[in-house]
């Protein structure tokens, strides 16, 4: 008799262990709907964040004819002017 409840113990696991999540949801399931939405939109919120960051740089166009030309003069204007003027420039 002793060999036999190890045996039933084994059988008995499994069962227990793949209705244990049918139980919670039966008896929250407002909890687990809004459980699992959270974790849904968290994990949502991570990977868009994630992609949106990665196509940002790559997409950044190069920057224009204007643009390279405003920092050359920027360039040139800062090391012209005296080094207390300078400081007054955002870079």
């Amino acid at each position: 008799m002793a060999t036999q409840a190890p045996e039933r113990r084994k059988k008995e696991e499994p069962a227990s262990i793949m209705s244990a999540p049918a139980n919670v949801v039966q008896e929250y399931p407002i909890s687990v709907a809004l459980l699992v939405f959270g974790v849904g939109l968290g994990v949502g919120i991570m990977a868009g964040h994630a992609l949106s960051d990665a196509l940002a740089h790559a997409v950044q166009p190069p920057p224009t004819m204007t643009e390279r030309l405003a920092r050359q003069i920027y360039d040139v204007v800062s090391q012209a002017v005296p080094e207390s003027v300078a400081r007054r420039f955002a870079a």
